[in-house]
């Protein structure tokens, strides 16, 4: 797991991985493919080249607290064109902005894609 998360040659405690730990515990991988998919909607698929980059945007958002102009500064963004994103994951997701329950579950399934590359 750990190198999974800081690459080659990184030495990662379980009791020090957070949320991956009980992931990582996790042997469905059919249920966390599923969760994904149901909580990401179309984010969850590659098939449209604009969703790795709306997910980028919704996992900065969400590792900013919803900072809109942190978010904005990070990805190099206007922050118009950020409004502009986050109004059209809020038609594809839902109302995160507002519901921590939801951003809960993005959230995680943003870690497991990265856990799992699934």
């Amino acid at each position: 797991m750990g190198r999974q998360l800081h690459g080659p040659g990184a030495v990662a405690h379980f009791d020090q991985l957070g949320v991956y730990r009980l992931l990582s515990l996790v042997g469905d991988t059919g249920e966390l493919h599923a969760f994904v998919r149901e909580t990401l909607g179309p984010l969850a698929s590659d098939d449209d080249p604009e969703n790795a980059d709306l997910r980028r945007t919704l996992q900065v958002l969400l590792e900013t607290n919803l900072n809109v102009a942190e978010t904005a500064r990070r990805l190099h963004f206007h922050y118009n064109t950020l409004r502009y994103r986050i109004g059209k994951l809020e038609r594809m997701l839902g109302g995160f902005t507002e519901d921590a329950h939801l951003r809960l579950n993005l959230t995680l399934a943003l870690h497991v894609l990265r856990m799992r590359g699934i």
